[in-house]
């Protein structure tokens, strides 16, 4: 029998199949991925480069739609609930049925300043696809409104325009724990849309807020960047994203 060595679990045998498909890497990719999320949870990425994937575009250039097929719910879309803050997805596979934790990730305080980590469970586990887009659409809510207690939001939910909440966009996230049988092993930031022009009800401030948003994010070297761009857009460059356009 050969010495054990570093890595020599990694290897495939024919029983766990090869590449991707191979059980004991998907076993190792799956402790790493909980690992970097339990580190996502306590805000050391502040400090600390840690992977990520993070979903650009402009606005309505199909990031939403991309998102549901990737994650398998349904995200809202109705007037004012475009995504106006980070959405956090996290993807496990799981023996057990399918459920959905949403969370409230608050990094900023109401003004924008840094604040204390926190991760506020939003809602009871959800067990039924159908229900996700209302609970989204609720917390969307609660994180754009931070001076009101969020758990009303579970609750109560007036109509609201984008304009009409206390704030346009923010730095907090809403976080997806998605985990069942038939879901990979992924996590990836959902971004707000960059944006060219804020309309007449708009605030002034809106385009550099969000292009400092997503600067944050994909500035950092270990940022895996998917750009999603319409079928008629011609002035990007397949291949890749220069960060440098963003500065």
């Amino acid at each position: 029998m050969l010495p054990s060595t570093p890595g020599a679990d990694l290897t495939p045998s024919e029983d766990n199949g090869v590449g991707l498909s191979d059980s004991t890497l998907s076993q190792h990719r799956r402790k790493m991925l909980d690992l970097i999320n339990r580190l996502h949870t306590t805000g050391v990425q502040t400090d600390m480069d840690l992977p990520m994937i993070a979903v650009i575009g402009s606005q309505s250039a199909g990031k939403s739609s991309l998102i549901e097929s990737i994650s398998g719910i349904t995200l809202p879309r109705s007037a004012g609930t475009c995504t106006r803050c980070p959405t956090e997805c996290k993807l496990s596979r799981s023996e057990d049925s399918w459920k959905c934790l949403v969370k409230l990730h608050i990094t900023t305080g109401p003004s924008g300043q840094p604040c204390d980590v926190l991760t506020i469970p939003f809602g009871s586990p959800i067990t039924d696809k159908a229900d996700v887009e209302d609970r989204i659409r609720r917390a969307r809510r609660a994180i754009l409104n931070p001076s009101t207690e969020p758990q009303k939001f579970l609750y109560e939910l007036e109509d609201q325009t984008a304009e009409q909440a206390e704030l346009s966009f923010s730095k907090n996230c809403v976080s997806l724990e998605i985990s069942g049988k038939d879901v990979a092993d992924l996590s990836f930031v959902d971004l707000p849309g960059l944006i060219a022009s804020v309309g007449s009800a708009g605030k002034t401030g809106d385009i550099d807020l969000v292009k400092g948003l997503v600067t944050s994010y994909i500035e950092k070297p270990s940022c895996v960047i998917l750009l999603t761009v319409t079928c008629e857009t011609k002035n990007w460059v397949c291949g890749g994203l220069d960060r440098s356009h963003l500065e």
